[in-house]
């Protein structure tokens, strides 16, 4: 039997944990053989390599593949897809792949999803349809046009992909794998506390309310990026309550949200805070779990928060109209109005549980559906 050859390739942490369960489930099939890259923020310690993570879930890497250029500006987001489209061109003509798949909306994901193109290498793709604001919202679609397989997380990102004129057959509503991950990680781990000693500053009580904060850089308002770190780190340290920090991801403006960090700490600021440059997700679904509020604008407040019920104080437009439970309170960079939504939320506690992002089996059904596609179309056809 000759087994079909899928190939994962995965530019960030992130990508990891949203694509996990897909891996796994595929691993146990004795009709796939899987594939794994490594490139981009996914194999720099600065932004967590997730080599050794990938070794410990016994997966075998194909490859690693150097592409970020320092910089953290648009600029340098522009060259690292670049760059990044050379090397894993390379790389897919020797390892001739069946099947791809890319996650979600990375800039760095676009390298792969064009390389694939041009190579006739069918593509898979995971989270299409959704909506943000930042230059995610324009490289998710882009990518829902490159790839011939569809594999959404709601029914209203289903209804967008077909109206993207996809083809109906080709898109599957089958919840979002990082849920997988989520149930898996509660239900079978526990906090492993040694996995939050080496972040730097206070000393968290964990069994005392705390919130985490996770604020990436929103790129199409790059010049924004100074004032609005200022000011939510001063909202952090007006609270008076114990804080997670997590460091930015390697999207351009992630630099001066860094600095900022390292001048309040340097005034003696944030004072029970403590910051961490990565975290193992699956401590930092534990943390998100114990959590009194998630604030920032990351999706893990509004994708993962949703399903654990963890009250999110969403800020900015980073994640301007993505789907949302009751759990999320929306928020401007306006210092009262932030304040007064993080002591409210804390004030109401968990939410109930939410499925608005599938009912963690997502891998299961990917791997189902596949195995009964027996040939997909390289040539892509316009359905409208």
């Amino acid at each position: 039997m000759i087994k079909k050859k899928i190939c994962f390739v995965l530019g960030s942490r992130a990508n990891y944990s949203s694509i996990k369960t897909v891996m796994t489930e595929f691993k146990k099939n004795l009709n796939f053989n899987i594939q794994i890259i490594l490139f981009n923020s996914s194999i720099l310690d600065r932004y967590g390599d997730i080599s050794e993570l990938l070794k410990n879930d016994k997966f075998l890497i194909k490859d690693k593949i150097f592409t970020l250029v320092e910089g953290e500006k648009p600029l340098t987001m522009a060259k690292s897809t670049g760059l990044g489209l050379i090397e894993i061109s390379t790389c897919l003509n020797r390892i001739s792949p069946d099947l791809v798949f890319v996650v979600g909306d990375r800039f760095e994901t676009m390298a792969t999803a064009i390389s694939s193109t041009y190579m006739n290498i069918p593509l898979a793709h995971t989270m299409g349809g959704e909506v943000t604001g930042t230059i995610d919202e324009s490289i998710r679609h882009a990518l829902t046009k490159l790839s011939h397989l569809h594999f959404v997380a709601t029914k209203n990102s289903k209804i967008r992909v077909k109206k993207m004129g996809e083809n109906p057959s080709n898109i599957f509503q089958v919840g979002c794998p990082r849920i997988d991950f989520v149930k898996e990680t509660l239900e079978l781990t526990k906090l492993n506390k040694d996995d939050i000693k080496d972040g730097v500053g206070y000393q968290i009580d964990y069994d005392k309310p705390f919130i985490i904060f996770s604020y990436h850089p929103v790129t199409t308002e790059y010049v924004d990026i100074k004032n609005q770190i200022d000011l939510l780190l001063s909202c952090i340290n007006d609270l008076d309550i114990q804080s997670i920090i997590i460091w930015p991801n390697a999207d351009a403006g992630s630099g001066e949200i860094a600095k900022m960090i390292r001048i309040y700490r340097e005034r003696g600021c944030l004072k029970k805070t403590k910051l961490f440059k990565n975290i193992p997700t699956q401590t930092y679904i534990h943390l998100l779990n114990k959590t009194k509020c998630i604030v920032g604008n990351s999706s893990s407040g509004i994708r993962e928060g949703n399903y654990i019920g963890v009250p999110c104080v969403n800020i900015g437009s980073r994640q301007h109209l993505r789907e949302r439970g009751k759990n999320v309170k929306d928020v401007g960079y306006n210092k009262k109005k932030i304040i007064n939504a993080i002591k409210t939320q804390i004030k109401i506690g968990k939410y109930s549980r939410d499925f608005l992002y599938g009912d963690g089996k997502a891998g299961k059904k990917i791997v189902n559906i596949l195995e009964k596609i027996k040939n997909i179309k390289v040539q892509k056809t316009i359905n409208y």
